[in-house]
């Protein structure tokens, strides 16, 4: 029995030693501080920024094909060439179709004499508009008239013709070749006609409306942002949750091409609100946490988001527009935890 109160006095002499040692441990853990760096923010405007994929699209864009079945004689353009309105762009073989041309043409001056002649035979006051229809009718005029018009259609249908200004693509024929009217011989753009077509999510809709400036970046260069206009918006969200809109880009000269990949930023002004860096804002229980300080000591505050950009957020709710943040050295802090703190901007020292 003396044994047994030997072994209690030693066992809880040894438990009050380590609450002692871990006392003291976590005592020593509490003075550790974690060196941050802080900033003291205000309300000011923010422009909150969604951020979509899209691609380029040419609003003027015509293939071109002739309409009839021939061999090509004379190819006058190149691809990337630009041609203005009604400029003579191929021809297919039409020797023969000219000839034909000529003979109406002949012909209709044959008829031109004969109806001369018909009306010797009536005074100039007495041709009436019926009496000419008559003698045209009866000396060939309109039928050589009708003859004429269907020679140049026929002629007509073996030259290709720029129907708008533009820059040539897609040409892949060359002279010699034997083509079809169902053939396309090439495509005209117009550059100067573009619009951005991307996609939105059903939750994003109410960030855009139609007149809306958005900007526009191609992946092949960063450094240069063009400006397009909101000019469409399909009222149907498709199966994907996702809502079509259209932008005309109305930079000039942007050397976007049809068919390119870019990105389109849309932005939207929000006045008086905090705004933080991106750097400022962690995850904690899988809800968005902004740690402050006050005498020292970090405190964490749940935060709602307003809206975001590249590099900032906008804070709906859990902030003061005098509160000083933490910018960096947040990732592992805790609450409470004693803080060494560096303004951003003033390299001091603060406690």
């Amino acid at each position: 029995m003396k044994y047994y109160y030997v072994f209690i006095l030693i066992l809880l002499s040894s438990c009050s030693d380590e609450k002692s040692y871990n006392t003291k441990s976590q005592k020593k853990l509490s003075h550790k501080e974690t060196s941050v760096r802080a900033t003291v923010f205000s309300t000011k405007k923010f422009k909150t920024q969604l951020i979509a994929n899209g691609k380029i699209i040419s609003i003027e864009k015509l293939d071109l094909k002739f309409n009839m079945n021939d061999k090509l004689t004379l190819i006058n353009v190149k691809n990337n060439q630009k041609v203005n309105k009604d400029q003579s762009i191929a021809s297919l073989e039409n020797n023969l179709l000219k000839n034909n041309v000529a003979k109406a043409n002949i012909e209709l001056q044959k008829a031109k004499n004969k109806l001369a002649e018909e009306k010797i035979n009536y005074a100039q006051e007495n041709i009436t508009p019926s009496i000419l229809k008559k003698l045209e009718i009866k000396s060939g005029v309109l039928e050589a008239k009708n003859n004429l018009e269907r020679a140049k259609i026929e002629y007509e249908q073996t030259l290709l013709k720029a129907p708008f200004s533009g820059v040539i693509a897609n040409l892949e024929k060359k002279q010699g070749d034997f083509i079809t009217s169902s053939e396309v011989f090439c495509t005209i753009i117009n550059p100067n006609t573009l619009e951005a077509s991307f996609s939105i999510l059903e939750n994003e809709f109410g960030f855009v409306s139609k007149g809306q400036l958005v900007e526009i970046q191609s992946f092949t260069n960063k450094d240069r942002n063009f400006i397009g206009v909101i000019s469409e918006i399909n009222p149907i969200v498709d199966k994907n949750g996702l809502i079509k809109i259209k932008a005309k880009v109305t930079s000039e000269n942007t050397g976007l091409l049809d068919g390119m990949n870019v990105k389109v930023f849309i932005n939207k002004l929000l006045k008086d609100v905090l705004v933080i860096p991106k750097e400022a804002l962690v995850l904690r229980s899988n809800r968005e946490v902004v740690f402050t300080i006050e005498s020292g000591i970090a405190k964490w505050n749940y935060v709602e988001v307003a809206g975001e950009n590249n590099d900032s957020y906008a804070i709906k709710k859990g902030l003061k527009a005098t509160d000083t943040i933490i910018v960096s050295g947040n990732l592992n802090l805790a609450h409470d935890a004693k803080v060494n703190a560096i303004f951003v901007g003033d390299d001091t020292a603060k406690k």
